[in-house]
Order: structure tokens, then C-alpha cells, then sequence
């Protein structure tokens, strides 16, 4: 088993309410992710998944409980988040959204920086033009990738996804998808995944975990990558994929109904 890059116990976090009592979103949370692995979690709207990911990325702080990155570079910003709506700066070309990195940080150089866009523009298939291009003037798939790629200009060991494919057309999702395993295995890097999609989870996760409405992970799937499973678009075909399809669904489908 690779080491991990996520450590985190008996989490919990609430919000007070008018009468100054506790309502718990996430409650005595236990969680780890490996280096290389893509965890992906799925539940009903409002289970506190994305509450998850923005305390793991220190946007809330935790009423109790411990969040431990494990980082072996000495750098600031050890985690990438990505959202469903991207973050470009519509003033700013892809070039100069991408070179935000050089303003942000002191440890990339522009050098540094000018070679990492070269190499994510091949990953992603993007060609050099667009650099010139203004986010407006992209269609939903390419300003996705060009988010993709400015979380990654910082070298983040572990990468937060919030149902970041949800807005795109089928077949655009499919590419970004194979396109974002390949890089995890590529850059060994790690990734948790929030969506509702339950073969986007099955076909992007090493692992699938089911949130229920109190915040708590009350199931887990590991999905075994074998070689007939292939990449993200290729699952979808083998009989692998419908049983692991079938036994989440038939869990979630559960959780769902009784609450």
C-alpha cells in the first residue's frame, strides 16, 4: 500500500442555529488517501461533501477532530481544489491566468512555469493557441482543462474535486476524465472526487465511499483496476463496471430511502 497523503480523525463540524444549537453537518469523520489514489464520494445534495472538501482545504475550521496533510516538498500549497465553476480571471489571457502561479508563489520561476504549461497542454490536448485566448472565448471542456491545469502550476500533492465534469456534455466529460486518471498515474498525485455521478465514480475511483445526510461515510467500495477495465471511456463497456454500478446503487438507493 502506498503511504498517505491524507490523515483525517473523528472530524466534525456544525453550524449553530437560531436557537444557538448545534446542527452537525459532518460528525466523527475518519478518512485516508494513499499516494496515487483517486477516492470518490457520492450522496444525496446537502450531506456535507462539499463541506468535507472545503475543510480539508482549510476554508472551515473543524469544531473537533484532526486533518492531516502529508506533503514530502516543502511547499505552501500542498492541495488543489477544482470547482464545477471554473476560477478564471475573464480580464486575463489562459497564458496569464496559468502564469498566476509566478505572482502567487516564490517557488516557481516563469521559466519553470512556461515549461509545465507546454507539458499540461500536451496531457490535456490543448495546443499552444489558446494561450492567447480569453477564458470567454473557450467552450465548457477547454476552460475545465485550463482550471485543471492552473490548480496543478502549484504542484499540489492532492487535488479536491467538486463535481468539477458535471457541467459538460457526455462525451467532453469522458475525455476529461481518462485525461485527469492518466495525469494522477502520470504525476502520482491523489485526488477526492465529490459527485452525484455514480459512474463517474465508478470509472475515475480507486475507491467509492457512500456519505449519508449526517455526515458520517457508512459505506466503501474498492474498485479494482484491472486491465479489461482500462481507462475511464473504456469501463463503461465491461461487466465489471455494471456489477460495481449495481452494488453502489443498490447501497445508495438504501440511504436515500431512509432519510
Amino acid at each position: 500500500m502506498n503511504s498517505p497523503v491524507l490523515n483525517i480523525s473523528k472530524l466534525s463540524f456544525g453550524y449553530n442555529n437560531r436557537l444557538a444549537e448545534k446542527t452537525w453537518v459532518i460528525r466523527e469523520l475518519n478518512l485516508s488517501v494513499s499516494k496515487g489514489e483517486i477516492v470518490c464520494i457520492l450522496g444525496a445534495s446537502g450531506c456535507g461533501k462539499s463541506t468535507l472538501l472545503n475543510l480539508i482545504e482549510g476554508l472551515l475550521q473543524p469544531i473537533s477532530g484532526e486533518i492531516q496533510i502529508v506533503s514530502n516538498a516543502d511547499r505552501k500549497r500542498p492541495i488543489g481544489y477544482i470547482f464545477q465553476q471554473d476560477p478564471l480571471l475573464p480580464w486575463r489571457t489562459v497564458e496569464s491566468n496559468l502564469m498566476l502561479v509566478t505572482d502567487l508563489s516564490q517557488e516557481t520561476s516563469k521559466i519553470d512555469a512556461r515549461e509545465n504549461i507546454k507539458q499540461y497542454l500536451e496531457t490535456f490536448n490543448l495546443n499552444q493557441e489558446i494561450l492567447q485566448k480569453y477564458p470567454s472565448q473557450l467552450s465548457g471542456g477547454m476552460r475545465q482543462r485550463v482550471s485543471i491545469i492552473q490548480s496543478l502550476m502549484f504542484n499540489p500533492d492532492l487535488i479536491l474535486l467538486d463535481e468539477p465534469f458535471s457541467a459538460l456534455d457526455f462525451f467532453t466529460k469522458l475525455k476529461l476524465e481518462s485525461e485527469f486518471c492518466h495525469l494522477i498515474t502520470q504525476k502520482e498525485k491523489s485526488a477526492i472526487l465529490v459527485t452525484h455521478d455514480i459512474e463517474e465514480a465508478v470509472a475515475m475511483g480507486n475507491r467509492v465511499l457512500i456519505m449519508n445526510t449526517d455526515g458520517a461515510l457508512i459505506k466503501s467500495f474498492e474498485i479494482e483496476k484491472s486491465v479489461e477495465f482500462g481507462s475511464p471511456e473504456n469501463a463503461r463497456g465491461t461487466a465489471k463496471f455494471a456489477e460495481y454500478y449495481r452494488l453502489i446503487w443498490s447501497e445508495l438507493k438504501a440511504v436515500i430511502s431512509n432519510e
